[in-house]
């Protein structure tokens, strides 16, 4: 995983928790805590400090990592500003995640691990997006589209019926969108 990752995962850990929390985390995995941006580092690694904040706050890691995909997306938009136009949607956005932008983050980091998603767009206030990745992070998938959703000002519903950490090849994630 890209050190940019565990990067953005230091800087919440600090602001949500304190610097302390975040020495106790590094202290309880024997991590630096010093990450080279572009640099790749192991995915348990990441498991490890997320396994460490769980044990540390009391947090459930599903609910952790779900708020760290949610802390990364305004990071995302404020580095990336050219995958956003002015008459995007979250649903138009959502659809070029894997058409567009893993595309050129792949131009990018060559090598870089990026799940992928196909979709199912039937209805103007729908979609359904199946995620795979053998890192199954669809949490993070899930903080994501919360950030991305605020930043678009939309509600929505979203539903995981199906689910890789369930025995399933593919996370499903159906989405159900009310602009405000």
């Amino acid at each position: 995983m890209k050190g940019v990752i565990f990067n953005y995962l230091a800087e919440m850990a600090e602001e949500v928790f304190g610097l302390e929390a975040w020495d106790a985390i590094l202290e309880k995995t024997g991590n630096s805590g010093i990450y080279i941006s572009a640099d790749t580092y192991p995915d348990q690694e990441l498991m490890d400090l997320v396994a460490a904040a769980h044990e540390i706050s009391g947090i459930p890691v599903d609910d952790l990592v779900k708020a760290f995909g949610e802390y990364m997306f305004p990071r995302f938009l404020n580095e990336n500003p050219q995958f956003f136009a002015d008459d995007m949607t979250l649903k138009s956005f959502l659809l070029t995640v894997d058409r567009v932008i893993h595309v050129e983050v792949r131009k990018l980091h060559p090598g870089a691990q990026l799940p992928e998603f196909e979709y199912k767009d039937e209805h103007d206030n729908e979609l359904t997006m199946y995620y795979t990745s053998p890192r199954k992070l669809c949490r993070v998938a899930e903080g994501l589209i919360a950030g991305a959703a605020k930043h678009f000002d939309t509600d929505y519903t979203l539903d995981h019926p199906e689910c890789m950490h369930k025995g399933a090849k593919a996370c499903t994630l159906h989405l159900t969108m009310k602009p405000k």
